[in-house]
């Protein structure tokens, strides 16, 4: 069973943040398509307070009331306190069609988070048949400027959260050796984490098949052995019980080092020094990845995969630290036009922030992870962890 933790007070803010969008952007009404795929169900979470485990569902709100629209096998699967909750026994859009009518919403505007990255084109079409007078605006980037600004009690989730992952994290360093499958090392961390309160889970593991060198390649841990000599990352991802992602990623060597790849992790520890420094309210995030882009640069490297984004209720939600491109589709992770109002850090938003540095050819990478608070006169990482490669003897 989901925990109920949000408060009265605190799902109210959030729902009146919706409604002020829905006026400023004349929206008649607003629909949040949900999926259980981790990344993809954090709308109902924010709004309600569920934790969807399992298959999707809608969420719509309208100027004087709300819904949650769930399939009728969830019946059994929600939490009882979880509010406003319809269980359709036809469909779940039928019921969303019906909820549109009876509010006198056949035409106009209504903003859909999700639309053109979540929602089943079996509902889009379905809507789009009865109700061929309403236009269906994605408003999953207006969302997220919505939630990227974490209330304190938010913060406070998230702190605990941070501090179960560490915990984690120990219950790793603690037991993992030479001999031991990835699967096997990070198996204490499920322990922990859950034990703790943790929901949902992301780990994954980059290695190499070469000594003294890690891929740049995110993989779930495999039944891949450890060896001497080896190195390691490893990356936890999970909610808490207030249903906040954070993640955290350190580096292992198990004997003797190699220069090469500890001037690699070298390099990631100073980039994320250099956000840790520099990202502050009002500063462009686009810039912290040119810093980091410059840092790379002058040892001779490149950067991976994207640097850093915001995260909350989705494991990846907007900002993104990247490059701006040009590219409209909403689903990507890299910045466009349409993030302008995403393009500034600002108070209150929190981000985990992930260098990836690589050697040209890509035969040695390095990877660390870390979640920034920004506060009104910085960033606050919140593990105070250092960044150097953990060694683990390994005779």
């Amino acid at each position: 069973m989901m925990i109920i933790s949000m408060q009265k007070q605190e799902r109210e803010q959030r729902l009146s943040k919706v409604r002020e969008l829905m006026e400023n952007k004349g929206y008649k009404a607003m629909i949040f398509a949900a999926s259980s795929y981790l990344g993809k169900k954090g709308s109902l979470r924010y709004l309600f307070d569920n934790h969807l485990y399992h298959r999707y569902g809608y969420g719509v709100v309208f100027e004087d009331k709300q819904y949650q629209i769930l399939p009728s096998g969830l019946h059994y699967g929600t939490d009882p306190r979880s509010p406003d909750v319809i269980f359709p026994e036809d469909h779940e859009v039928m019921e969303m069609v019906r909820k549109l009518k009876e509010n006198n919403i056949t035409n106009g505007v209504v903003g859909a988070v999700g639309l053109n990255s979540t929602m089943k084109v079996e509902d889009y079409l379905y809507l789009k048949k009865e109700l061929p007078e309403v236009e269906w605006e994605d408003a999953s980037v207006e969302f997220d400027v919505i939630r990227s600004i974490k209330s304190e009690e938010e913060i406070q989730g998230i702190i605990e959260t941070n501090r179960i992952i560490e915990a984690g994290f120990d219950s790793i360093i603690k037991n993992i050796k030479v001999g031991m499958t990835e699967e096997e090392a990070v198996a204490p961390a499920y322990q922990t984490v859950h034990a703790m309160g943790a929901k949902d889970d992301l780990f994954l593991t980059l290695s190499s098949e070469q000594p003294g060198a890690v891929v740049p390649c995110f993989l779930p841990p495999r039944n891949k052995v450890i060896k001497e000599n080896d190195y390691l990352i490893v990356s936890l991802e999970i909610t808490g019980p207030t249903g906040h992602w954070v993640e955290f990623s350190r580096m292992f060597c198990f004997g003797e080092r190699d220069a090469e790849t500890e001037a690699l992790a070298s390099v990631v520890a100073e980039g994320i020094g250099y956000a840790e420094e520099n990202m502050k309210p009002g500063i462009r995030l686009s810039d912290i990845q040119a810093g980091l882009d410059r840092i790379a640069n002058e040892y001779g490297y490149e950067c991976g995969h994207l640097s850093g984004h915001g995260i909350g209720m989705d494991v990846i939600e907007r900002p993104f630290v990247a490059r701006k491109t040009n590219t409209k589709f909403v689903g990507v992770e890299v910045s466009n036009e349409d993030d302008d109002a995403l393009l500034y850090l600002k108070e209150g938003m929190v981000i985990s922030y992930h260098p990836q540095i690589i050697k040209p050819g890509r035969e040695k990478s390095a990877y660390m992870s870390d979640v920034f608070i920004i506060r009104e006169n910085g960033a606050e990482r919140l593990s105070n962890r250092n960044h150097e490669v953990i060694f683990i003897d390994g005779k």
